[in-house]
């Protein structure tokens, strides 16, 4: 190519990379939506048009990265095979973005998540690396924004499924739900998962609190009404 076929062509590719600025950010919330509706393979698909043409757009790499988990533990029909390789592509998604964007809490927050379901998948006991990799991430992410409700919630629970030995601590679970609560009060999720933990601990009273509360919330998304029919089943449940 010639010098000045170069200079001509430059200020081409310039506008050309200026116009899928404002695709990708739509694209991205297109795929955010399409999450809040519950339809996580069309929300992953979305995700990908923007990384096909951008990919290291940090944002829809952590995105994509929690539509993959949503869609794995969320469709019945898929194989254990399969579950597994959603876990593994979002996992992947979590620390690219962390890789590109250290600094940025959502990123921490979505590899520990990332984390997390492949532990649970393969069994905790059995991936005790990945919970410590977990609890790192979500220690990074509420550094980086102490009001990260979600991974105040998360943390709870990784110290709910963590044995001793390895690092959880029960006395931890409650302070990080209410932490959560306290942060977010109208997330009908972390009510009815607190709610849980307070149900297995037999504090009935309490449980029923939080029961009440999260019954009280309207749902705004298809995850928020699968947490309020799960808050119904465990009203159920109480003495």
């Amino acid at each position: 190519m010639t010098d000045p076929f170069r200079r001509a062509v430059r200020p081409l590719i310039g506008l050309l990379l200026l116009a899928l600025v404002p695709f990708a950010l739509a694209q991205v919330r297109v795929g955010d939506a399409l999450v809040d509706e519950g339809d996580f393979a069309a929300a992953v698909d979305a995700y990908s048009e923007v990384l096909d043409g951008r990919p290291d757009h940090v944002e829809a790499l952590y995105q994509r990265s929690r539509a993959q988990v949503y869609l794995a533990d969320d469709d019945p029909s898929l194989s254990d095979e399969a579950r597994e390789a959603l876990y593994e592509a979002a996992l992947a998604d979590a620390e690219r973005a962390v890789e590109l964007a250290p600094d940025e809490a959502e990123a921490h927050f979505e590899l520990a998540r990332a984390l997390g379901r492949t532990a649970q998948f393969r069994g905790v006991l059995q991936s005790l690396n990945l919970a410590a990799r977990m609890s790192d991430a979500l220690d990074r992410a509420i550094e980086l924004d102490p009001d990260h409700a979600g991974a105040w919630h998360a943390r709870a629970l990784w110290h709910v499924e963590v044995p001793w030995i390895a690092g959880g601590r029960q006395g931890q679970v409650e302070p990080s739900f209410e932490r959560a609560i306290e942060i977010e009060p109208d997330v009908i999720g972390h009510r009815v998962a607190y709610a849980e933990v307070l149900l297995d601990r037999e504090a009935f009273d309490r449980a029923a609190e939080q029961l009440a509360a999260a019954l009280a919330l309207e749902p705004s998304t298809y995850l928020d009404a699968k947490d309020l029919a799960l808050a119904e089943e465990l009203s159920a449940r109480l003495p």
